[in-house]
């Protein structure tokens, strides 16, 4: 009789919580949304975890898209090389997710794996350009509790549910390789004591309730959570293995497994006003980047800056391609999410990087090139800087501005002159302010073009 019963739970994969019905077992590895599995560079676990495949199985999730084309599947590399101070160190998980929330990810086809020694950023405008598409909505924190990521795992309404981001140990653990009791999904590799020491990053793909087995002091374990490594495919059973739910129930430091996992809300987004700049420099972690911009022709400032956190003051004393290459690093900033939702007509773009020596190296280099292109039109309007380039990189803050209204010299008699604004026609019977606000016969004047 029990073998009968065994066997039709095998067959009826259904268990009750409450009113919600959850399967017994749950594999999100197995579905067009997850990624190959990852062998990672360095110390990257947390960027091959968080970024690799969470961000990667949660944006495809989002757009129904698979993860097995290039284009699909984002670049931990590209994370882990902006948030690991241009040396082999890990990270956390809500490093990448924070730098993927304000810069983006870049897909695989856009920057493919590649030597870790090299710490290498990407250049070409158009990569990051694409990477600005693909964006962290927030983050989402999941308590150590058995129940609530089973259910967010299973998913709802017919739809697949998420995969988790964890850490604990790696070293000491005991792992049965030949694990057969019991399961819905058919992994061989078992966790049967947690490790203890290390530090290291997992990813949670699924569970299976019927999993089952004694440890050597005969207490009974039942159920466990799917977890892929970021070791490749020859670690493991296929770089899985049973994670018992038992070790997120006891009582345990954090530093043996994370009191909370993660994921991520993602969101896609076409990127309306990018700033793209060239920039050669020898120690790329001395830099920081503001923009912003202004409706007003006479202004001097724009009317908020915004901090680019994901490419400021990051990647150690490299070149701004990295260690080896000294070429000039061609990138792009987004001023979209700020953007008021009247979309002004702005008048002046600002570009401030600011100097500051980090590390051991002091920098030096060169702003090469830099223009605003604006998509809001749905045709590509680029706007370039206008001043004279290249311009060196001096200590504080470095200011360029584009402005889109010239600005004029005009011979006037030197009498009082109002600082009242003018409004006049132009020949072509256009609208147009004029605002003097000095005197003399050399006076400059900011000059504004109404459209029709």
């Amino acid at each position: 009789m029990r073998r009968i019963l065994s066997a039709l739970l095998l067959l009826l994969p259904i268990l009750t919580y409450g009113q919600e019905l959850l399967p017994q077992y749950v594999d999100n590895s197995t579905n067009k949304y997850f990624p190959p599995l990852i062998d990672q560079a360095g110390g990257s676990c947390a960027q091959a975890s968080s970024i690799g495949y969470v961000f990667t199985y949660e944006m495809n999730r989002y757009l129904d898209r698979d993860a097995s084309s290039p284009a699909n599947r984002f670049s931990y590399q590209f994370i882990w090389n902006l948030v690991n101070d241009g040396i082999d160190q890990g990270g956390f998980a809500e490093d990448g997710l924070f730098v993927a929330m304000r810069s983006g990810a870049m897909t695989e086809e856009d920057f493919s794996t590649i030597a870790t020694s090299a710490f290498t950023w990407p250049s070409g405008f158009e990569k990051y350009h694409n990477a600005l598409r693909y964006r962290v909505a927030r983050f989402v924190n999941f308590s150590k509790d058995v129940d609530t990521y089973k259910r967010y795992l299973a998913g709802s309404d017919g739809k697949p549910g998420g995969v988790l981001s964890f850490s604990g140990h790696c070293f000491g653990w005991e792992m049965m390789d030949d694990y057969s009791g019991p399961s819905g999904t058919g992994y061989k590799a078992l966790v049967t004591k947690l490790p203890n020491d290390g530090s290291h990053a997992m990813t949670i793909v699924g569970y299976d309730d019927l999993v089952s087995y004694k440890d050597k002091y005969g207490t009974q374990h039942d159920g466990a959570f799917i977890v892929v490594n970021s070791w490749g495919a020859r670690a493991h059973d296929n770089g899985h293995y049973y994670y018992p739910y038992d070790f997120f129930r006891e009582t345990l430091s954090p530093r043996v497994i994370s009191e909370d996992a993660i994921t991520a809300e993602v969101k896609y987004q076409e990127p309306k006003i990018l700033f793209k700049l060239t920039i050669e420099y020898t120690s790329r972690d001395d830099l920081a980047y503001n923009i912003g911009a202004t409706d007003k022709a006479e202004s001097r400032v724009p009317d908020n800056f915004y901090y680019q956190s994901g490419m400021s003051n990051k990647g150690g004393d490299h070149y701004m391609r990295g260690t080896y290459d000294k070429k000039p690093l061609e990138f792009a900033l987004d001023l979209t999410d700020n953007i008021p939702s009247s979309d002004p007509d702005y008048c002046r773009y600002f570009l401030k990087i600011v100097r500051t020596v980090r590390g051991r190296v002091k920098g030096e280099g060169s702003l090469q090139a830099l223009s605003v292109i604006d998509y809001r039109s749905g045709k590509p309007v680029e706007y370039k800087y206008k001043g004279k380039l290249p311009q060196e990189i001096k200590d504080g803050d470095n200011w360029f501005v584009i402005s889109l209204v010239p600005l004029f010299r005009v011979s006037c008699s030197p009498v009082r002159v109002s600082e009242n604004p003018l409004y006049l026609k132009t020949a072509s019977g256009e609208k147009a302010t004029l605002r003097i606000s000095g005197k003399g016969a050399a006076t400059k004047i900011n000059y504004t073009l109404k459209k029709k």
